[in-house]
């Protein structure tokens, strides 16, 4: 049901394990045509080994990206830094990326503050990124940290969720935007009405974004992405209109779907 509404998913469970081989054929039959995959690169690539020494992990993730790419399932890989991964190691990270394979499609999430100074560090990031084609990965918590939580989810969310400086500016041919948004859409739909121009601009540029909608409490994710998909069609009624959610069993559709793709 999942791929039948939306047409790309976080893999996020590469992230804690690779999968069988036989899991990510399952993966790519059970999806609808034309369905992409945006794998998360493993955590002992980015967080354990730190992009060093890491060529055996590296490996065998690769594999599982020519099996999505082979299917024609596969989205851009997104590389998520530690958070104490900053300015300094910049060298590791520009040698990292360039041994990367360029049959792939990538994209690069920063979690420290360094890497967001306006000046001359933003700007190695950003040069680097664009030399080698790469995506920069926008996240965007503003509406979650917008209030104090109103439920165990939201609390639980703000306690796990990074708070990062926010650039609306598309690096990489894949604008690669992640909304961390609340449960109460209403809560939600300054951040929704000031993404939709921009989406929209980078639509009509004929760029191809990777917009992947969270809520708090997971459930709620999909109809934050049809409520931002809504204000998108007032920009630009060209856009198709955004599949039907049934409104009784999608929750806990979702829920069970997301534990095998996440």
């Amino acid at each position: 049901m999942y791929s039948k509404v939306f047409s790309a998913v976080e893999a996020n469970t590469l992230f804690y394990a690779l999968p069988p081989l036989s899991t990510i054929e399952k993966w790519m039959a059970e999806s609808s045509d034309g369905f992409r995959f945006a794998p998360k690169f493993p955590k002992s690539v980015s967080h354990e080994r730190r992009l060093q020494s890491c060529q055996e992990e590296s490996k065998a993730f690769f594999k599982a990206l020519e099996a999505l790419q082979h299917g024609d399932k596969l989205g851009p890989s997104y590389l998520q830094l530690p958070p104490s991964f900053n300015i300094n190691h910049f060298d590791t990270l520009a040698n990292f990326l360039n041994s990367l394979p360029k049959d792939f499609e990538y994209a690069v999430e920063a979690r420290h503050v360094s890497w967001f100074d306006q000046g001359d560090n933003e700007e190695r990031l950003d040069d680097l990124l664009e030399k080698l084609g790469i995506s920069k990965v926008i996240f965007d918590s503003r509406p979650l940290f917008s209030a104090e939580p109103e439920d165990a989810y939201e609390e639980s969310a703000q306690s796990r969720k990074p708070k990062m400086p926010v650039r609306k500016t598309a690096i990489g041919p894949r604008p690669f935007l992640r909304l961390v948004c609340r449960n109460t859409m209403e809560q939600n739909m300054p951040w929704i009405k000031e993404w939709a121009p921009i989406i929209n601009k980078w639509i009509l540029e004929d760029k191809h974004p990777y917009i992947f909608s969270h809520a708090a409490n997971k459930t709620l994710a999909p109809f934050v992405a049809k409520t931002l998909h809504e204000q998108l069609r007032k920009l630009n009624p060209l856009l198709p209109e955004f599949p039907k959610l049934a409104s009784e069993g999608l929750q806990e559709t979702v829920k069970e779907e997301q534990l095998d793709l996440f």
